[in-house]
């Protein structure tokens, strides 16, 4: 066997044991990454306020790695949206908290790292969670309450969580 085919090989086994979604999300993750470092830049570099532009890149990436997600990583839930929403604003809540959090640790102990840098520090820590959160509480298959000819209860739209197929 030649050695691309053995890379292959690993790579696709590799593939297989991640979580459903997660290759899409970090792409995802990525865009959002670079679009919050870009506007953090920008805004850093003409003397605003550090907590500002950071606050201002991740408003901006919030809204594109919502939509990116909502259309490329995770299939419709059944929910309403404004429920769904509600979900994904607390879990990116949660994760942007743990990621400011992160940027601050950075910049406090590596005074010498550039800002951009504690930014990504940020972004990487809080992935774990992200990921988790938006999976299993924001995208989760919406439960409806029980009928009585759904016992389970769960509505007909309900079901598992499928990747998106790739276009």
């Amino acid at each position: 066997m030649d050695t691309i085919s053995t890379l292959k090989q690993r790579a696709d086994h590799l593939a297989a044991l991640a979580p459903k979604g997660l290759f899409r999300f970090l792409s995802v993750g990525m865009v959002g990454l670079a679009s919050h470092t870009i506007v953090f830049t920008v805004l850093f570099k003409l003397d605003a306020p550090r907590s500002a532009a950071w606050f201002a890149g991740l408003v901006g990436a919030t809204l594109v790695t919502w939509q990116l997600n909502r259309r490329l990583t995770f299939v419709s839930t059944g929910r309403p949206r404004r429920a769904e929403i509600a979900r994904y604003a607390l879990v990116t809540g949660v994760a942007q908290t743990v990621s400011y959090s992160a940027f601050l640790l950075t910049c406090t102990f590596a005074p010498k790292i550039p800002p951009s840098i504690a930014v990504i520090v940020g972004a990487v820590v809080a992935t774990l969670f992200s990921y988790t959160g938006q999976r299993f509480f924001t995208f989760a298959p919406h439960k409806a309450a029980p009928t009585p000819s759904s016992p389970e209860g769960l509505s007909s739209e309900s079901a598992p969580i499928q990747e998106v197929p790739v276009v």
